[in-house]
């Protein structure tokens, strides 16, 4: 009866294991088009950075998202279009969503655009369509492609965070170390980019990876501090310090400074792209009026 009652809680695990399981799937890859922009979608983008400048809201971040589709309508493999969606994929999923399976909706959709955005390299789409995964492939990818390495780390971290449940990040863990592949081939390639992004993203990492798997406290701990050194024109650094590593460390007042001084910041002094700086200083004073 015991041996029964094992061999049934093992298979159950094991199906639960797969069906939790993130697979990766080609999707995109029919899609081809000029990776450089059209005199068409020149315009549209224009028109599209307008309304992205001073998205601040949910409605203006949608009416931005449209303006972008209309430059992936023009050309589906438009760079530009492609990883600006990507990044407001993940900012939609993370500040205007609070049902967990939308989220995840919204966070695979901009690790999609980013792989798109990352298929339009020449090297890159030979060895994906020789049968290599996107981290396989990685070191097809350059400068120029920098950012849609970026956003599809990002929105993977915040599909971890916010999209999965505990048994879910458990089974997919391995995920974090593609998103190091992608981290490690930004700094080679262009070290000086993100203004501290890079940085907090691989404190991610190591912290959640085991040992085994690359994960280790003391690079997250200095990974920290170079984000917070090369991130001075950001808010992204402090915010991410205030929010997530402080209460890690056990340090709620050091969390506390941290989110007081972003949600007290003027926003014209900041690099960080306009929608996401209004979402880390909502987001440090909505943190702030919960603690109190």
């Amino acid at each position: 009866m015991e041996k029964t009652f094992t061999a049934v809680l093992l298979f159950s695990l094991a199906m639960l294991a797969s069906g939790c399981a993130m697979k990766w799937t080609p999707s995109w890859q029919k899609e081809i088009g000029d990776r450089l922009p059209t005199e068409r979608t020149i315009k549209l983008a224009a028109e599209a950075r307008k309304i992205f400048q001073s998205a601040g809201d949910e409605k203006s971040l949608r009416a931005s998202i449209v303006a972008y589709d209309k430059i992936i309508d023009e050309n589906p493999s438009d760079y530009y279009g492609l990883k600006m969606l990507s990044t407001q994929y993940i900012l939609l999923g993370t500040a205007y969503t609070e049902d967990r399976p939308e989220k995840s909706k919204y966070f695979h959709r901009a690790m999609v655009y980013a792989e798109r955005a990352m298929y339009t390299n020449d090297n890159f789409r030979l060895m994906v369509n020789a049968g290599l995964k996107p981290w396989e492939a990685v070191t097809a990818l350059g400068t120029d492609e920098t950012e849609a390495m970026f956003f599809w780390v990002t929105a993977l971290q915040y599909e971890f965070k916010e999209g999965m449940t505990l048994p879910e990040k458990i089974i997919n863990i391995n995920w974090l170390h593609h998103a190091l592949l992608f981290l490690d081939r930004i700094e080679e390639v262009d070290p000086q980019f993100g203004g501290g992004a890079v940085e907090f993203a691989k404190v991610i990492c190591y912290y959640a990876l085991p040992k085994s798997k690359g994960g280790s406290k003391s690079k997250g701990d200095a990974y920290m501090e170079k984000a917070v050194e090369r991130g001075k024109r950001r808010l992204l650094p402090r915010w991410a310090r205030g929010k997530y590593y402080y209460p890690i460390k056990g340090e709620p007042e050091l969390a506390r400074l941290d989110l007081e001084w972003v949600a007290t910041r003027k926003l014209a002094d900041f690099e960080d792209l306009y929608p996401w700086r209004v979402h880390f200083q909502e987001d440090a004073r909505r943190l702030l009026a919960e603690s109190k």
